[in-house]
């Protein structure tokens, strides 16, 4: 059956035009979306289901995001239908919303029928972790503040900002600043042009190539990358998907047209996607953003938790070695409640979506996180740090990514492998200092703390080691243990610092504002 429906999703891919199908899939997007006006002149209207229009899960005519970013790739590595002899291919139609579902329904079929029959001798747990990483940043989405500020104040500051301008010929500044640019167009229009309408809005052609130069391909150029990369993985869900890498499309003789199926991705390239223009600079730039990583969480804790004590990192001594503590502390009445190990690793597609994701670098950096925060609650009951611990005290790894949401099997392994780390270089951590250890991604801790108080906070961190919130995100677990009750909402605390970092964010607040004033 995998054979039959793969031939059958190819059939339909084979005969659509290139650019034609990434209009189409942009225009289900958006007619999905909560703006879907946009999309209304191109898409017959007759052709919309009833329900279509800003449909959302479990609605029956939801086109997921992730699906259409799986068409967009899978479109790439099909070979165009030759013509026949007795007459012309019929060609997919480009305006037509039952185009687009029928090519999704046959992608669902083969999706199902590779995970009955190729994916049923694996780990379930492992397959969990697959299908998180890639619904849940959908389902969270790349459009907000925080998003833009974290990253930038990672990636955007000092000897990574530096670097990033040396190798590009553009301020991180800038590049957001086009990029953001493109998005806000492309949400309204299918396709944008290369042209002088740029010089009128203060950009400069030639910036926009730079820009276009890290977030854009010809559409041969990535189809050739996506017949390369995606040949090598045998099921279609768990494929890499250039359009991370590149998430505008150029079409043309000069590549002057330029589209995206899923607009939100040139945010998630000009925020987070910025690690991977900067993580081949060497030491010097990982300790950097790795420190900027540590001091972002710092700050962000303390603002939204004061009622906490926190304490950084330093360094204590152990014959015949200085040791460091976790990156970050929090302490109630001189105890430590919660200790916190960052770290900036990202995951790679191996570590997402391969067959054996464990055996990835990454993961061996979240058990040496683990072994660490076991040592320090150690080396605190044996009088060498200075501190004493909590008898409930937890541990918490704090990842940029959601490295081991679902993914029980892997949370398990990445214990043990720590268990035996700590036999082999300190045997003297003893059980009880083994305390729990919580896997957080920080988007996950910034929706926590938008509703959390102290006490719920460490609430949600000692429930989610229960086996009834095995493998749930953090801001999950809050949200089911506050259900009911009253609890804050506060607003993003450094929103009114973004324009620090990203001055071309100030500036268009003032513009609106000035839109607004001359409207009144």
């Amino acid at each position: 059956m995998r054979d039959h429906y793969r031939k059958k999703l190819n059939k339909l891919l084979s005969r659509a035009g290139n650019e034609e199908f990434i209009q189409l899939l942009w225009a289900v997007h958006i007619l999905q979306s909560e703006n879907p006006a946009p999309a209304r002149k191109f898409i017959l209207s007759e052709t919309i289901p009833d329900g279509a229009i800003s449909a959302k899960m479990p609605s029956e005519h939801s086109i997921h995001k992730w699906e259409i970013e799986t068409l967009a790739n899978e479109l790439m590595t099909v070979p165009k239908a030759k013509p026949k002899k007795n007459g012309p291919i019929r060609t997919l139609r480009w305006d037509h919303f039952g185009a687009a579902t029928d090519c999704v329904n046959w992608l669902r079929k083969l999706e199902n029928v590779e995970y009955r029959v190729q994916k049923k001798r694996e780990d379930i747990f492992i397959e969990m972790g697959r299908i998180a990483a890639r619904q849940f940043d959908w389902q969270r989405g790349f459009v907000n503040i925080p998003q833009f500020y974290r990253n930038a104040f990672v990636y955007g500051q000092g000897p990574c900002a530096a670097q990033f301008e040396k190798a590009h010929g553009i301020t991180l500044n800038r590049f957001s600043q086009i990029g953001f640019m493109l998005f806000v167009s492309l949400t309204n229009f299918p396709v944008v042009r290369n042209d002088r309408s740029w010089v009128k809005m203060g950009v400069e052609r030639d910036e926009v190539e730079r820009v276009l130069a890290l977030i854009a391909m010809p559409f041969p150029k990535a189809a050739a990358l996506a017949r390369d990369r995606r040949r090598k993985m045998i099921h279609t869900a768990d494929k890499p998907s250039i359009l991370r890498q590149a998430p505008c499309l150029r079409f043309g003789e000069e590549g002057e047209r330029i589209r995206a199926p899923l607009p939100e991705l040139i945010l998630e390239r000009v925020t987070s996607g910025v690690f991977y223009d900067v993580v081949g600079g060497g030491g010097p730039i990982r300790d950097d953003y790795g420190r900027r990583f540590e001091d972002y969480c710092a700050r962000y804790l303390t603002e939204v938790l004061p009622g906490f004590e926190w304490e950084r990192e330093f360094s204590y001594r152990k014959k015949p070695n200085n040791l460091d503590t976790p990156d970050i502390l929090c302490k109630q009445s001189e105890q430590i409640s919660v200790a916190f190990e960052c770290k900036a690793t990202r995951m790679s597609q191996e570590a997402m979506f391969g067959v054996n994701p464990i055996e990835v670098r990454g993961y061996q950096d979240i058990t040496k996180a683990v072994f660490q925060l076991w040592r320090f609650f150690s080396h605190c009951r044996r009088g060498y740090a200075g501190r004493t611990v909590d008898d409930d005290a937890v541990g918490v790894v704090l990842t940029l990514d959601n490295w081991l949401v679902l993914a029980d099997t892997l949370r398990k392994q990445v214990l043990a492998d720590a268990e035996k780390m700590a036999l082999e270089k300190d045997p003297e951590i003893s059980e009880a200092d083994r305390k729990p250890i919580v896997f957080v991604a920080v988007p996950e801790l910034e929706r926590t703390l938008s509703t959390s108080t102290e006490a719920t906070f460490l609430q949600a961190l000692k429930s989610s080691n229960t086996k009834k919130y095995w493998g749930w995100r953090l801001d999950g677990v809050h949200d089911d243990l506050v259900a009911g009750t009253a609890h804050p909402s506060r607003d993003y605390p450094f929103a009114n610092e973004l324009g620090k970092l990203l001055p071309w964010w100030d500036e268009l607040c003032e513009e609106r504002g000035d839109r607004r004033d001359s409207e009144t």
